[in-house]
């Protein structure tokens, strides 16, 4: 079994990247972390970086509300290790972020394009992303589920460095919560399986992970993309996601339009 863990930790960790930065507030010019869980997609051969929408939202209104950031790093470890402790820097600029998020219905999904520099830098380090044909529907058939991302439980600093752990949890489907209204019908559910209190105890900072669909075919195990981690409920040890396949396809056709222009323009 840890022989299976490690390949799929290997192939989907090509697809991982953390968003790091360090942000001051209002009243202290003491420095602190900041991590997010999130992954890299091929949308029409353009690549974008997907998390969850109350991420770069939540960061814009702690903008306006005088925080200041800096610092900003993708980082590609996961990938491969290439590069020993060097991440990617990025100009974070809210203003280029696709953003749906509406928490009162359970809409929660934010891209951002990934080109030049960026995209070099990161398949120089390893990085893949999905492609369409690893998008995928949580309805589909499969054996199992996971959720890969960054607890913020796991994220340690000192002076000179800062670490954090990349996590794999197993899933199960689930009911909805209790309460969670109209959420429901953008969203799905998933427990952590028994014994994943021994990896973490809260999955609190893992938003914008993605939820991968794993099924044997013919002895061959595949993956796919299926939703992006949304919302945690702690007493029960449930997650919320909102499905990918349906934000991808949205997307799709942003980018067709966004291509045709810029065809229509040369």
């Amino acid at each position: 079994m840890n022989n299976f863990s490690d390949r799929v930790a290997t192939s989907i960790g090509r697809h991982f990247v953390m968003l790091s930065c360090l942000y001051r507030s209002t009243t202290s010019d003491k420095a602190q972390v900041l991590i997010f869980s999130g992954f890299v997609v091929d949308v029409l051969g353009e690549w974008f970086y997907v998390t969850a929408g109350h991420v770069p939202k939540g960061i814009g209104s702690m903008i306006d509300d005088g925080y200041t950031f800096d610092t900003w790093r993708l980082n590609d470890q996961a990938a491969g290790k290439q590069f020993e402790e060097v991440a990617v820097p990025f100009d974070f600029q809210f203003e280029n972020w696709c953003v749906l998020e509406d928490a009162s219905v359970g809409l929660d999904y934010a891209a951002v394009h990934l080109g030049g520099l960026y995209r070099q830098q990161l398949e120089v380090g390893g990085v893949i992303p999905f492609t369409k044909e690893a998008w995928g529907d949580y309805i589909a058939d499969h054996d199992y589920w996971i959720i890969v991302g960054v607890p913020t439980e796991s994220i340690s600093e000192n002076t000179s460095k800062i670490t954090a752990q990349v996590v794999m949890i197993p899933l199960s489907p689930a009911k909805p919560p209790q309460n969670v209204g109209y959420r429901a019908e953008n969203q799905f559910y998933a427990k952590l399986m028994d014994g994943s209190e021994e990896v973490v105890n809260n999955i609190s900072g893992m938003s914008g992970g993605p939820i991968i669909a794993l099924r044997q075919v013919d002895s061959i195990w595949k993956y796919k993309v299926i939703g992006i981690q949304s919302a945690w409920y702690s007493g029960s040890r449930i997650l919320a996601a909102c499905p990918f396949s349906s934000f991808a396809e949205a997307l799709e056709r942003v980018v067709e339009e966004a291509l045709a222009e810029q065809k229509r323009a040369y």
